[in-house]
């Protein structure tokens, strides 16, 4: 695989979350080595408070003052250098009053990657029931998640045609992940538009953009199907996920069902320890370790072939307040929907005798 603009395009997108999982813990580490252990154990504490803690500029500004003691007191080379750069990843991913995101809309950086991701692989395309979407009012969801999502990346997110027959869209995406990684926060903040937006999938968010009657997104699957994810393998995660199910009953929303099909051929992964994984997963830790392009293993295989299918939209009633019965019967007929479009597609892509496991 050549270095490529695609390949590019690629190495931006997977870059803006991985980058702060690999370059955190030395920065943090050179930060605190120079006091011993205690100075380990306090730059730990400091790290904890902020991934797990408030987003709020005064929580914030204090435990960066923490992290700039420990640096002016160190007598390590490169422990201020290192403050300096988590003093960046700090203003990234902090709320600050007045401030609604941390970086302006950005459309050149959305259109080169719209123009430029999707050539990294071998095949890429958005196919089903496209003509049956129609603006407002519906949720996408998507599966499978798989470990960096490229069918969601490539043929839905950065599908700009796309945008222009959903009408203004939200991708929604884990809170943590959206808010608390400083790289990801920024390459969010660019991808928004008029058009489109992402948002953590809470519960608040969730209702705000159902109350304005937009289009959505969703990997119901999650960090869970990213850990059932093996090569060659067709999984998906959703016995369990009625959340999204009972809100979409409550606004009166489509629910359009999306599969992408070798998602799955995008990387080699450890297969090993999947209940414990699954718990993890279940607490929004990303338990899932891969290996992809052999040039640059974060990255996916490119001979993967991503082909995402469009189901044609289940029309929910609207119900207030939706009984749990009300909510299982159109989660099953959701996961039904899921299912019977993996069968109708399948052999178009090659594979007439794969089987889609359900978790």
């Amino acid at each position: 695989m050549a270095f490529d603009i695609g390949f590019l395009a690629n190495l931006l997108a997977a870059g803006a979350w991985l980058f702060p999982l690999f370059a955190l813990p030395p920065v943090v580490f050179v930060i605190s080595i120079g006091h011993g252990p205690w100075g380990l154990v306090v730059g730990l504490v400091l790290t904890l408070v902020l991934l797990g803690g408030p987003s709020v500029f005064p929580v914030r500004a204090g435990l960066y003052l923490g992290y700039l003691a420990l640096a002016l007191t160190s007598a390590i080379p490169g422990a201020c250098l290192c403050a300096v750069v988590m003093g960046g990843f700090m203003y990234m991913m902090t709320e600050i009053p007045g401030r609604p995101r941390a970086f302006a809309p950005n459309e050149a950086f959305t259109e080169f990657l719209a123009a430029n991701g999707p050539s990294y692989y071998a095949a890429h395309e958005l196919r089903g029931a496209v003509d049956e979407i129609k603006p407002g009012k519906n949720m996408f969801a998507a599966h499978p998640h798989g470990i960096l999502s490229a069918g969601w990346t490539w043929n839905l997110f950065f599908n700009l045609k796309l945008h222009e027959r959903t009408g203004r869209i939200g991708f929604l995406i884990d809170e943590n992940l959206r808010l608390r990684i400083p790289t990801f926060r920024c390459f969010c903040d660019w991808f928004e538009s008029k058009d489109r937006f992402s948002a953590p999938a809470t519960r608040k968010v969730i209702k705000e953009c159902m109350q304005r009657g937009e289009s959505l997104a969703i990997l119901p699957g999650g960090f869970q199907e990213a850990v059932l994810c093996a090569f060659g393998k067709d999984r998906v995660y959703m016995k369990k996920r009625q959340g999204f199910v009972k809100y979409c009953l409550q606004s009166g929303y489509r629910i359009t069902p999306a599969y992408t099909f070798g998602e799955s051929d995008t990387y080699w992964t450890f297969r090993g320890l999947i209940p414990f994984r699954l718990w993890l997963g279940g607490h929004n830790i990303p338990a899932a370790a891969m290996f992809g392009n052999p040039i640059c293993p974060i990255l996916p295989l490119p001979s993967a072939s991503i082909i995402t299918f469009v189901g044609p939209p289940i029309e929910l009633p609207q119900i207030d307040e939706p009984t749990r019965e009300e909510v299982d019967k159109w989660h099953r007929k959701y996961m039904e929907a899921v299912i019977a479009l993996f069968d109708k597609h399948k052999a178009e892509v090659g594979k007439p005798d794969a089987e889609l496991e359900v978790f």
